[in-house]
């Protein structure tokens, strides 16, 4: 299936997309909520999709679905949600994430 290859049309269901590229070539895990309807989240995918950005997916429970993995707490300790891990480095807050992925994916630029 096209969807385990990182390939395809987005789904909220999808663990990596790869925009043609390979694995090795991701250097971004996407923290969003599990039930894909947070506006932020929503935002910043839809930016990841349109600069075709290889990127991993991890899907967090929002609050009102119950608690956070602790390994994600350890991570991100306010637990909001999205975040974004770039080589290592967390980032959190909707619009400091787009602005960083304009700068890291100057390409097709999104942001005034």
């Amino acid at each position: 299936e096209l969807r385990a290859k990182g390939a395809g049309p987005a789904h909220t269901q999808n663990a990596v997309r790869l925009f043609g590229k390979e694995e090795k070539d991701i250097r971004v895990t996407l923290y969003r909520d599990h039930a894909a309807w947070c506006p932020y989240c929503q935002k910043v995918w839809l930016m990841f999709e349109e600069k075709e950005i290889p990127y991993r997916i991890e899907r967090i429970n929002m609050r009102s679905y119950g608690d956070k993995p602790d390994w994600f707490m350890q991570k991100v300790p306010r637990g909001l949600l999205p975040v974004i891990e770039v080589d290592g480095k967390i980032m959190t807050e909707s619009l400091v994430i787009m602005q960083a992925l304009d700068q890291l994916y100057p390409e097709n630029p999104m942001l005034p």
